[in-house]
C-alpha cells in the first residue's frame, strides 16, 4: 500500500482545490450577477444557517477519522483499521440522517431567527447535504488517514461539476419561468417573488453536488477498494486488532467532538454576521438616510441593509474564502504524517511536520493576502463587472479581509497539527476567544454608517489575529520547534510579501485604462509574482534546506 508524502498529499488537495474552486468562482460569480445583492443576501443566509448545523454534524469527521486511521495503520493494525471505517459509516450516518430531519423541522424557527421566512424554502432545499456530507466525510477521513488523497480530490472536483451545472441551471430556469416557480413561494405564504425562488433553486444544486461526491466515493470502494490486502489483515491479527465498535467510536468522538465545536465556533462568526449586520445596518440606515442615499441610489431604505449583506457575503467574502481554500489542504495533508509522528514517538518527525505546514502555508498566504487586499477594486470588477453598485459597495470590505486571509490560512493549519497531536480542544477556546472579538466588533463598527460592512470586515480580521498568534506559540510549544526560526521565515515572507503588494499596486495605477480590467488585473498580478519570486530568493527564503524540508 503505497503512502503519499506530505508535499505529495498537499499537491493533489490543492490541485483539486483550484480545480473545485474555479468552478465554484464559475459558479458564485455569474450567481451574483443573476441574483445581485438582494438575491445573494437570501442565499447567504440560507447558507449560514445550513453551515452551523453542519459544523455541529460532518465538520470534525474527516479529522477523527483521518487521525485514528493514520495511527492504527502506523503500528500495522490493518483489521482495526477496517473496522474504524466501518464503525464510522454505521454510526455517522445515522447521525447524519438525524441532523438532516432536525434542519427540517427547525427551518422555519431558525430563519425567523435569523432574518425571515423568505429563507424558508432555501433552507429546506440544502437540509438532505448533512447526510451526504456525514457519509462523504467518512470515506474522505478513511483514505486521507491511509494518505491516499485521490478520491478526495476526485469527490470534491464531481461535487463542484453538479454544482455548477445544476446549480446555475435551475436558477437560471427559475428566473426564465417565474409563473411556474411562483407556486413555491405561495406555499410558503410567501409572495411569489423570482429572486427569491432562484436563490432557494441555486442552493438545491448544492444538494445534488454533495449526492454526488458521495455516489463517487461509494462507487470507487466497492470497485477499487482502499489497497489493503487480506494477507496484511491476517498477518497482524494478533496486534491488538479487534476493539469493539463502541471503542472506535468513542475514540472518533473524542477528536470528533472538539473538532465539531471549534468548527461551530468558527461559523458562529459568519453567524454573528447573519444575526448582527442586518440589524446594525438597520439603524445605520435610520440615522443617516442621506448617505446611505448617497452611496447606494435607487435602493429603498427597507431593502438596503439585505441589499448590504448580500454584497458583502456574495461578493467580498466570496474572495475572502478563495485561498484559506487551498491552504486548508497542507493541514489535510500534514495531519495523518502528523499523528503517525505522534503515535510512533518520532519527535523529529514531529518538528519536520510542524515545521513544512508553517512554511508552506505562508508561502502562499502572506503575498495572496497582502495581494486581495491591494488590489481589491481591480479583483471585484473583473469578476463582477455586471455588479457596478455592490462591487463599489465592498471594496473597501475586501481590502480588509485581505489581511484577515493570512491570520485564517495560518490559523486552519495550526488547528489541523494541533488535531494530530491530539489536542482538539485548544482550537476550541481559541475560538470563543475569536468569536467573543467578533461580536463585540459587529456590535460596535457595523452601525458606523461610514464603515457600514467594513466594520464587519474589521473584527473578522481582529477575530483571526486574536486567534492565530497564540494558535503558532502552542504548537511550536508542543512540537519542540524552534520559535526564533518559525517567526524569522513568517517575517521574511511578509517582507517579500510587502514588495509583491507594492509591485502590483504600482503597476495598476500606472496602466492605461485603455487595456481593459482584466489585462491590468492580469499584468499587475504577474508583476507583484515576478516581485515575490525575486526578493524569496534574495533574502534567502528558497535554500537546499528549506527545499528539502517541504520535498521530504
Amino acid at each position: 500500500m503505497k503512502k503519499q508524502s506530505f508535499l505529495e498529499s498537499s499537491a493533489i488537495l490543492i490541485l483539486s482545490a483550484v480545480v473545485t474552486k474555479l468552478m465554484g468562482a464559475v459558479f458564485r460569480i455569474p450567481l451574483a450577477n443573476m441574483l445581485g445583492g438582494e438575491g445573494m443576501g437570501y442565499f447567504s443566509s440560507a447558507y449560514g444557517i445550513f453551515m452551523t448545523v453542519y459544523a455541529v454534524s460532518v465538520t470534525g469527521l474527516p479529522a477523527a477519522v483521518a487521525k485514528l486511521t493514520a495511527e492504527n495503520s502506523a503500528l500495522e493494525r490493518f483489521a482495526n483499521v477496517r473496522r474504524v471505517r466501518s464503525s464510522a459509516l454505521l454510526f455517522f450516518s445515522a447521525a447524519g440522517l438525524a441532523f438532516t430531519l432536525l434542519m427540517l423541522a427547525a427551518a422555519y424557527p431558525f430563519c425567523m431567527l435569523t432574518g425571515g421566512r423568505e429563507t424558508v424554502p432555501s433552507v429546506l432545499a440544502i437540509a438532505p447535504s448533512i447526510f451526504f456530507g456525514c457519509v462523504t466525510s467518512v470515506y474522505r477521513g478513511y483514505y486521507e488517514g491511509l494518505r491516499n488523497m485521490i478520491p478526495t480530490a476526485v469527490s470534491q472536483i464531481a461535487e463542484g461539476l453538479v454544482k455548477l451545472a445544476a446549480g446555475l441551471a435551475l436558477c437560471l430556469w427559475v428566473l426564465k419561468n417565474p409563473a411556474k416557480a411562483a407556486s413555491v413561494c405561495i406555499f410558503f405564504g410567501l409572495p411569489a417573488d423570482s429572486i427569491l425562488s432562484a436563490a432557494a433553486a441555486a442552493v438545491l444544486g448544492i444538494t445534488l453536488s454533495t449526492a454526488a461526491g458521495t455516489l463517487f466515493l461509494v462507487l470507487r470502494d466497492r470497485l477499487f477498494g482502499d489497497g489493503i490486502t487480506p494477507e496484511q489483515i491476517s498477518s497482524t491479527s494478533g496486534k491488538g486488532c479487534t476493539d469493539s465498535r463502541r471503542t472506535i467510536i468513542a475514540a472518533l468522538l473524542k477528536t470528533a467532538v472538539p473538532v465539531a465545536i471549534g468548527a461551530l465556533v468558527t461559523n458562529l462568526t459568519s453567524l454573528i454576521d447573519l444575526v448582527t449586520i442586518n440589524r446594525s445596518l438597520g439603524r445605520a440606515v435610520y440615522a443617516s438616510p442621506e448617505y446611505f442615499a448617497q452611496i447606494a441610489p435607487g435602493i429603498p431604505p427597507e431593502r438596503l441593509p439585505n441589499f448590504l449583506f448580500g454584497s458583502f457575503t456574495g461578493l467580498a467574502v466570496t474572495v475572502f474564502n478563495l485561498i484559506p481554500s487551498f491552504t486548508n489542504m497542507f493541514g489535510k495533508g500534514i495531519l495523518p504524517n502528523l499523528s503517525e509522528a505522534f503515535a510512533a514517538g518520532d519527535k523529529v518527525k514531529v518538528r519536520e511536520c510542524a515545521e513544512k505546514s508553517l512554511f508552506a502555508t505562508a508561502l502562499v498566504a502572506f503575498p495572496s493576502g497582502v495581494g486581495i487586499s491591494v488590489l481589491s477594486g481591480p479583483i471585484l470588477k473583473v469578476l463582477f463587472p455586471l455588479k457596478g453598485l455592490e462591487t463599489s459597495l465592498c471594496t473597501l470590505s475586501l481590502s480588509v479581509l485581505g489581511i484577515g486571509v493570512v491570520f485564517l490560512c495560518i490559523s486552519s493549519t495550526v488547528f489541523a497539527a494541533l488535531q494530530a497531536a491530539g489536542r482538539p480542544e485548544l482550537p476550541v477556546k481559541l475560538m470563543l476567544l475569536g468569536v467573543a472579538v467578533k461580536l463585540t466588533g459587529n456590535l460596535l463598527l457595523v452601525r458606523i454608517p461610514e464603515l457600514n460592512t467594513a466594520g464587519a470586515a474589521v473584527s473578522t480580521l481582529l477575530c483571526y489575529a486574536v486567534i492565530c498568534i497564540p494558535a503558532v506559540n502552542i504548537l511550536i510549544k508542543i512540537t519542540d520547534t524552534d520559535k526564533n526560526h518559525i517567526y524569522g521565515i513568517f517575517c521574511k515572507i511578509c517582507y517579500s510579501s510587502l514588495l509583491c503588494g507594492a509591485g502590483a499596486l504600482i503597476a495598476e495605477k500606472m496602466l492605461p485604462h485603455t487595456l481593459g480590467n482584466v489585462l491590468i488585473l492580469f499584468i499587475s498580478i504577474l508583476i507583484g509574482v515576478i516581485f515575490y519570486i525575486i526578493s524569496t530568493f534574495l533574502l534567502g527564503i528558497f535554500t537546499k534546506s528549506t527545499l528539502k524540508l517541504l520535498i521530504s
